[in-house]
């Protein structure tokens, strides 16, 4: 199980957070990149409590400013991703609600949306793709919800946009869960990684853990030239099949 990791490992995050916290915030607040690496290890600090083991195939892109679209499975989604680089998440205004969840999500880097409000999407694009032209990665989770973890939802078009205004590329990425040792896990197994409809965040919490260990799989796609594309609807659906591939690719390998 893996109650006594995060018994242990919960004094230890708040140390690291009481220590580079700070440091890094004073980074941001002065528009300085010194410290960028410190959400990174903060996350595999909690991948590590939560025994997820996080591979990453594939390669991200330097093809200048970068938007990472990412299937959406679980809250399980941002330690794994924000494990592997530095990079700044689209989350909804929500997020920044608590006192904790704003704190731990300014450190990572975000850009809040307000999906109640369609008409500051053009602002939140804006915002986007700044962080993108200074070199921040953006994630977007296009199907704008979890899902089930078996099935990928239909992409909302809007967010992407703002890879037109910055330029570069989109990359797909695809997480795959497996048990631990790489074998696939069954469709009944799903409900304990993904987190979706009404489920409740605690007793979700609860059962993972309760679950033991667990493998995730992140496929870095081909990364997609936005200037091939002049309407941000047909960059979407080029970006849904690419990852759908990415999806099928991954499932054969661990059938």
């Amino acid at each position: 199980m893996s109650f006594p990791r995060v018994a242990l490992g919960l004094p230890l995050a708040g140390l690291f957070l009481g220590v580079f916290g700070p440091p890094r915030r004073l980074a941001q607040a002065r528009g300085l990149r010194w410290g960028r690496s410190t959400p990174v290890m903060f996350h595999r600090l909690l991948c590590a409590m939560l025994r997820v083991q996080v591979r990453r195939l594939g390669a991200p892109s330097a093809a200048g400013p970068r938007l990472i679209v990412s299937n959406h499975v679980s809250w399980l989604d941002i330690p794994i991703l924000a494990s592997l680089e530095p990079m700044t998440f689209l989350a909804k205004k929500e997020i920044g609600g608590p006192f904790l969840g704003r704190q731990l999500a300014n450190l990572q880097g975000v850009v809040y949306v307000d999906r109640q409000r369609k008409r500051t999407i053009p602002q939140v694009n804006a915002d986007m793709a700044a962080a993108m032209r200074a070199g921040e990665p953006v994630v977007l989770f296009a199907e704008a919800t979890t899902g089930d973890g078996v099935r990928l939802l239909r992409f909302r078009s809007s967010h992407f946009e703002a890879a037109r205004t910055a330029g570069g590329v989109v990359q797909p990425v695809y997480m795959h869960f497996k048990r631990l040792g790489g074998l696939a896990l069954a469709r009944r197994d799903m409900p304990r990684v993904a987190w979706y409809g009404d489920m409740t965040f605690l007793p979700h919490l609860w059962a993972f853990l309760a679950g033991g260990a667990l493998e995730c799989d992140v496929h870095f796609g081909a990364p997609i030239r936005v200037a091939d594309f002049s309407d941000r609807k047909v960059l979407t659906r080029a970006a849904e099949a690419a990852m759908r591939r990415l999806a099928e690719a991954a499932r054969r390998t661990h059938a």
